[in-house]
């Protein structure tokens, strides 16, 4: 098994104004919330992940450390120093202490898992705590290829309007997560010792590696620059991901949204569309039609 694609975390400088660009392209999200170390999110749910749009509301908090001394905050101020853009991505746990195992057995080595919790605001207008478990993955090398496990402890409260998740642009999930590797061969091992052995290939321009729940990728420049033509000037920097495919069940549904909206996007194929990078968080969003 491979641990699924739950969330990534798109680090945004100014978290309202990605909010409004999020609801322009056609997202639901749901109320702002916050985390202990600093840091704010809003989210939008599909049916089996989502997207985490995260920034900082307390500067203040953000030397916080868990106890493995972690310090979450930073990361995502880390992200933001180079530029917005996906700072960490989530895999799906359903059994936080069995999961911990399975990426000891793999090699990653992670710290012990840690728990936090926060109030999550209810359809009702009610708050109620819920917790999360986290087990991070982190490599100093490549820190925006980091990778955690995580364990929603309430699930009913977590997912609580179902509404939420029927966007008028269509769109249903992720499919893929897109990393830029200057160093693809290295990378890779990472993902290994994360996904196994034997869901880690290669591909054109790299590696590919196959989850539970979408599909992930570590190209090389010129291979991201073949598959993005939208993508300008991506040479430089380390190690991170860069783009999202989504699956949707209307491209044309999606389109009227996006020209209502004076959006600009790309017709890559009759059942593809690109919203560039910098609409939405410094992260490319792939349209793909449902077939």
């Amino acid at each position: 098994m491979s641990f699924g694609i739950d969330h990534p975390l798109i680090a945004v400088h100014d978290l309202e104004t990605a909010a409004d660009q999020a609801r322009r392209l056609g997202f639901k999200l749901n109320p702002r919330h916050q985390h202990p170390w600093g840091t704010d999110n809003h989210l939008l749910f599909f049916a089996d992940n989502f997207i985490e749009l995260i920034g900082i509301g307390r500067p203040e908090l953000l030397d916080y450390r868990d106890d493995n001394g972690f310090q979450f905050g930073q990361q995502v101020a880390g992200r933001l120093q180079i530029g917005e853009g996906i700072a960490m991505v989530a895999l799906e746990s359903e059994d936080m202490s069995q999961d911990h195992q399975t990426l000891i057995q793999r090699g990653a080595n992670p710290p012990p898992p840690i728990v936090f919790s926060r109030l999550a605001h209810l359809p009702d207008g009610r708050a109620e705590e819920v917790g999360v478990s986290l087990d991070i993955v982190h490599d100093a090398q490549a820190p925006y290829l980091a990778q955690f496990l995580c364990q929603q402890l309430r699930p009913e409260l977590f997912r609580s309007d179902p509404s939420l998740e029927r966007h008028p642009n269509t769109a249903k999930g992720i499919t893929a997560v897109w990393y830029i590797s200057h160093h693809p061969h290295r990378d890779a091992e990472m993902m290994r010792s994360i996904h196994g052995e034997s869901n880690v290939e290669p591909c054109d321009g790299g590696y590919r590696f196959n989850t539970d729940k979408g599909t992930g990728y570590l190209l090389s420049p010129t291979a991201i620059r073949q598959r993005f033509p939208l993508i300008e000037g991506i040479d430089e920097g380390p190690t991170r991901g860069i783009a999202l495919s989504l699956e949707c069940t209307s491209l044309t549904t999606a389109k009227q949204c996006w020209v209502s909206q004076s959006i600009t996007f790309a017709e890559i194929s009759p059942q593809c569309c690109d919203i560039p990078p910098e609409v939405l968080g410094g992260t490319l969003l792939r349209f793909e039609e449902s077939i």
